[in-house]
């Protein structure tokens, strides 16, 4: 295995872009959005994204063989800001660590999905590597969180991408810096298009021991607020009715959670697919040690179209008070550290067909 990097550092970020890095088919370029914010765009010969290394690492969009299927939103570009909702039109979200989602009625406030969304990477890098899948090109970096007498921690994300790949490793890794036991809580916050007629395949049995629907409220009894409650209590009734997009007959506006309590492969991976009717996919895989839950998220309203076909997840939908009362933090030990890995990606027809197989054949044997 190698690796030859590339140390990133604010000033590469001009009005005109500043090509950083072109080997083979890979290429990474620096430039800066009309918001001031640093993209990073990296490219092979199918694929091409922009990863923000000093807004969190964000993933902003993706495009796999041409095809733009990172959610539509109200955003056409960062905004300089660290209030989630005044900025989401991202493709990939890092979430977490000391707190997760949002805070429940008489919950201690904290940002919406904690620190990790805007955290700035002060050890930020791209470069090329190899390893026993190819080479790749890579962009990662080091976010320090410390808090005085109580956390100090690191995470460590890197995102692979491979020669002739339409899809993306991705492997980041938690430390607990602090000699004390570190709990933490993460969820990985992955926005996709879309598609009407699209069928969701998915490694997760369809019963009350592995699937919850969280039902949207809003308060009060205004249209939009009736239309998603009756929606959400067909919902709860028959979960699967969520299964196939039909934006003429379902509500997801302005949101809607469903948690999925995923099984797994006998290498401990699960799946999950957005089959479009062309029968291409778009997909997520990840490992299951340290992130067993997924949630499938969506948000249809119009001005936005994004579903979260699976956001791995130490836990479920729920406030951090919640994860902590059902045990859905994951426990460190002074100067150890874990590993999180997991694949998003794009696959032809064939390609879905053969992930659908692998998918039934881990359902059947659970």
């Amino acid at each position: 295995m190698s690796f030859t990097r590339v140390s990133i550092r604010p000033d590469f970020f001009r009005d005109r872009p500043l090509e950083l890095l072109s080997s083979g088919e890979f290429k990474a370029t620096a430039f800066l959005y009309e918001t001031g914010i640093a993209g990073l765009m990296i490219e092979n010969s199918r694929s091409s994204m922009v990863v923000l290394p000093y807004m969190g690492m964000q993933v902003w969009f993706v495009d796999f063989d041409g095809r733009r299927l990172s959610q539509k939103s109200m955003f056409d570009m960062p905004q300089d800001t660290t209030k989630f909702g005044d900025n989401y039109g991202g493709f990939l979200y890092h979430c977490g660590l000391n707190n997760v989602n949002g805070p429940a009625d008489g919950e201690a406030d904290y940002p919406m999905h904690d620190v990790l969304p805007f955290a700035r990477y002060r050890d930020a890098c791209v470069g090329v590597g190899e390893n026993e899948r190819g080479r790749y090109l890579a962009v990662g970096g080091t976010f320090v969180y410390r808090n005085s007498q109580e956390l100090h921690w690191a995470y460590i994300p890197e995102l692979r991408l491979y020669e002739g790949a339409t899809a993306v490793e991705m492997v980041a890794t938690v430390e607990n810096r602090r000699t004390h036991p570190l709990e933490y809580v993460w969820l990985c916050h992955m926005n996709w298009l879309g598609v009407d007629g699209s069928d969701f395949v998915y490694s997760c049995p369809v019963d009350e021991d592995h699937v919850q629907v969280v039902p949207t409220e809003l308060g009060d009894d205004s249209p939009r607020a009736v239309a998603i409650r009756e929606y959400s209590n067909r919902l709860v009734a028959d979960p699967t009715i969520a299964d196939t997009l039909d934006s003429s007959t379902q509500v997801y506006d302005p949101e809607l959670c469903i948690n999925y309590r995923y099984v797994a492969d006998e290498k401990g991976w699960a799946r999950a697919m957005q089959v479009m009717p062309d029968g291409d996919a778009c997909y997520v895989a990840w490992d299951t040690a340290k992130a067993p839950y997924a949630l499938r998220w969506f948000c249809r309203t119009g001005d936005e179209d994004g579903v979260g076909i699976a956001l791995p997840s130490t836990g479920t939908c729920h406030s951090t008070a919640y994860q902590r009362a059902h045990g859905h933090f994951n426990t460190l030990e002074p100067g150890g550290a874990d590993t999180l890995h997991w694949w998003f990606g794009y696959l032809d027809a064939d390609g879905a067909a053969a992930m659908q197989a692998d998918i039934e054949k881990t359902l059947a044997e659970h």
